[in-house]
């Protein structure tokens, strides 16, 4: 039989997320595929997800596959990093449509 679907606030894994989507701030609506890959996000043109504004590091979150589990590392950024309204202290495992805050930019991960 096929697997259930992941309840909401469930762990992101490979299996119950496929992408990135903003919620609020300058680029409200945007979707990015998640691969396997680390992405890094920040102000700086080599970050994966660019979030230009003032409260945003060049270097400020990481997002990465540990085993099949999604984890969000802050990055010592000076504004800090917010998993589901919780400062991201070290990596946490991240959950399928919690808000992650960098910046003045909001995101989720969804399927």
């Amino acid at each position: 039989p096929a697997p259930a679907a992941a309840p909401a606030g469930g762990l992101a894994t490979t299996d119950t997320v496929s992408r990135i989507v903003i919620t609020s701030g300058p680029k409200v609506g945007l979707e990015l595929p998640l691969g396997t890959e680390p992405l890094t996000i920040g102000r700086s043109s080599e970050s994966g997800l660019v979030v230009r504004d003032d409260y945003t590091s060049s270097h400020h979150a990481r997002l990465v596959l540990w085993g099949n589990q999604w984890m969000l590392q802050d990055l010592d950024s000076t504004n800090g990093t917010t998993h589901d309204g919780v400062r991201v202290a070290s990596p946490v495992q991240v959950k399928v449509g919690a808000p992650i805050k960098v910046g003045a930019t909001t995101f989720e991960l969804r399927k």
